[in-house]
């Protein structure tokens, strides 16, 4: 409990005239500049990893009816070679710095007594007609008070925040394709044409390639909690749960394992 205490106070209280990315920036240093949060997080990678092996030994056996199997279409990757054992290594350790972040940044939108919102982040601008708005209650918040959870905020936003991952991811993917860039980066993963690993398979893919794609997720989380910019108020955001942002990573992590 004390380890997330004190990796939780890292992570900057969440103003209207701070950016996302800078938020971000900030957090990241205030971990890699102190010892004790260091090895906290240290800690939380070891945590993660622990969790992701067992969440790929549950799907690796799940299945426990014979069902029609999909037709290889290539030779299956019977041995890992040395730069497989570097990249999952390294995609492994990132994963720590990556639920940081991404729990991180939902704990930094959290939502908070109204009061103490008000007294502190408020910006009141007038509307030209004597009324008053406050910029810092634009969008919806990281919701973490147990009392609080609901469907609306836990299970609602699950659709939207695959909708929205796949898009980008697809761009990306779509990006790492392109004839110049394709041997540099996306080409190891395809030198694997019969994944039977489950996680292990998933992981086995270039650090950037890998890194583009589980800050994706915060991309996607960004973009539910707080609105999609220049879409001309259509999506404002909406409140997001840590169990909804739990349940998109589980949800999503097993299905691609």
């Amino acid at each position: 409990m004390n380890m997330i205490q004190r990796l939780a106070s890292t992570i900057p209280t969440p103003s209207e005239d701070q950016s996302t990315l800078y938020l971000l920036q900030q957090t990241i240093s205030q971990v890699t500049t102190n010892t004790n949060h260091r090895k906290d997080l240290l800690i939380l990678t070891i945590i993660v990893i622990l969790a992701l092996e067992l969440l790929s030994k549950l799907v690796y056996h799940v299945p426990s009816k014979k069902s029609k199997s999909i037709p290889v279409r290539g030779k299956h990757l019977d041995d890992f070679s040395t730069k497989d054992w570097i990249f999952i290594g390294v995609n492994k350790c990132m994963t720590g710095i990556f639920v940081y972040v991404y729990f991180g940044y939902l704990w930094g939108v959290r939502k908070e007594d109204d009061h103490h919102h008000h007294d502190h982040h408020d910006r009141e601008e007038s509307t030209g007609a004597g009324q008053h708005h406050h910029d810092c209650c634009t969008g919806g918040s990281g919701i973490w008070n147990t009392a609080d959870l609901s469907t609306a905020n836990t299970l609602l936003p699950l659709p939207f925040l695959f909708i929205i991952y796949d898009f980008f991811y697809t761009l990306l993917h779509w990006l790492l394709h392109v004839k110049g860039i394709y041997k540099y980066v996306h080409k190891h993963h395809h030198h694997q044409k019969a994944p039977s690993r489950a996680n292990l398979d998933a992981v086995n893919v270039h650090p950037l390639e890998f890194f583009l794609g589980e800050f994706n997720h915060v991309l996607a989380l960004h973009l539910v909690v707080r609105g999609v910019p220049m879409s001309g108020g259509f999506w404002k955001g909406m409140d997001v749960s840590w169990v909804g942002a739990a349940l998109f990573l589980g949800v999503g992590g097993a299905v691609a394992g």
